[in-house]
């Protein structure tokens, strides 16, 4: 059967309301409840693969990485309480280097300011001395964590460990998007004493806070001194001598290691 005019208007009314009110609903909506997925809603939504991590989240979530390993971890003896002495005649502190290597398979992510512990301990196992710091981890197989000028008074370190305080937290990082610094003119003393070498930035942009690792290893790989040094600025197109010192030199040394680590 037909609809009268007077029906059919009413329709179009009913329709045309209807619209009206279903997008006032949606404005309504979107304006005031609905929020679009972040990386910081505290949510598994969009893309994620888990709450605020993975997929489009620079952060990954736990089971996308796999904790770094240690290594090695050792003290080094960088002046003798034993043989030096202060202006004063007394016997000054042994102060020791220590270091650790850092085994890192997350090759494409990176962890900033990974808190760690070194505990320095003497031969009857009693601890000495605890150093607390924080490093970078980029996106590289080997990462040394270097602390130095550690005084022991007239102790002497037996044994050195290293920990992590806090499980790293990984955010997604390419590895091609680190600065390209190159490493040349590598020389290092016959007593084992100095070692330089210069940094070079070849790319068209500055690099800043640059961690400059030297260890020294002997014939069988065993790691014998330790150092580094910070570089806080290194201008585009330029180059920058660098001298890691061991002031009571290292004998049998046989190779020394450098790593650089930029920040990302």
């Amino acid at each position: 059967m037909a609809l009268s005019w007077s029906d059919r208007r009413k329709y179009m009314y009913l329709t045309v309301f209807g619209a009206i009110g279903v997008a006032l609903l949606c404005w309504a909506y979107f304006s005031f409840i609905y929020h679009a997925p972040t990386c910081f809603d505290g949510f598994k939504n969009g893309s994620e693969i888990g709450v605020d991590c993975g997929g489009s989240c620079a952060l990954l979530c736990k089971n996308q990485t796999r904790e770094p390993s240690v290594a090695w971890a050792r003290s080094f003896l960088t002046v003798s309480a034993a043989s030096t002495t202060s202006v004063a005649g007394e016997k000054t502190n042994n102060i020791y280097t220590a270091a650790a290597y850092i085994q890192n398979t997350n090759l494409t992510a990176g962890a900033r300011k990974a808190a760690y512990s070194f505990q320095l301990f003497d031969a009857k196992n009693q601890l000495i001395i605890e150093r607390n710091g924080v490093t970078d981890l980029p996106p590289l197989p080997v990462i040394p964590v270097i602390e130095t000028n550690i005084p022991t008074g007239t102790r002497v370190i037996a044994r050195t460990l290293f920990a992590f305080s806090a499980l790293p937290t990984w955010t997604s990082v390419a590895p091609d998007s680190l600065p390209a610094i190159d490493v040349s003119r590598q020389v290092l003393a016959a007593d084992g004493s100095r070692l330089t070498l210069t940094l070079e930035n070849n790319t068209v942009k500055d690099i800043s806070n640059i961690i400059v690792g030297g260890v020294l290893f002997d014939g069988d790989g065993v790691a014998l001194a330790a150092s580094k040094s910070l570089i806080t600025s290194l201008p585009r197109k330029s180059s920058q001598n660098v001298t890691l010192t061991w002031p009571l030199g290292v004998p049998g040394v046989v190779r020394a290691e450098i790593t650089v680590l930029p920040s990302f």
